[in-house]
C-alpha cells in the first residue's frame, strides 16, 4: 500500500472512531465534530508531511478551506454570545 492510501485510511478510521465516540458521550454540537476532525487532519497532515514535502503542499488548499470553516464557526459563537 502506497503512503497516500496508508494516510486516507488512517484518517478515515481516525474520523469514524471520533464520530463513534462523540455519539456514545452525547455531542450534539456541530461545531465540536467539526473542531475534532479538523484537529485531526492537521495532526495526520503534520504526521505524514514529515515524510513527503509535496503531499502537504498538494493539501495546503484544503487546509485553509478547512482553517476557513473554522473560523467562520468561531465568528458565529461569538456573535451568538454577544447578542
Amino acid at each position: 500500500m502506497r503512503l497516500i492510501e496508508k494516510y486516507i485510511f488512517t484518517y478515515a478510521l481516525a474520523i469514524l472512531l471520533s464520530g463513534l465516540l462523540l455519539i456514545g458521550i452525547g455531542v450534539q454540537q456541530i461545531e465540536i465534530y467539526y473542531a475534532v476532525y479538523l484537529i485531526k487532519f492537521l495532526v495526520a497532515t503534520e504526521l505524514i508531511a514529515s515524510f513527503r514535502k509535496s503531499l502537504e503542499r498538494n493539501l495546503r488548499p484544503l487546509i485553509l478551506v478547512f482553517l476557513a470553516g473554522f473560523l467562520y464557526t468561531v465568528i458565529e459563537r461569538i456573535i451568538q454570545i454577544l447578542t
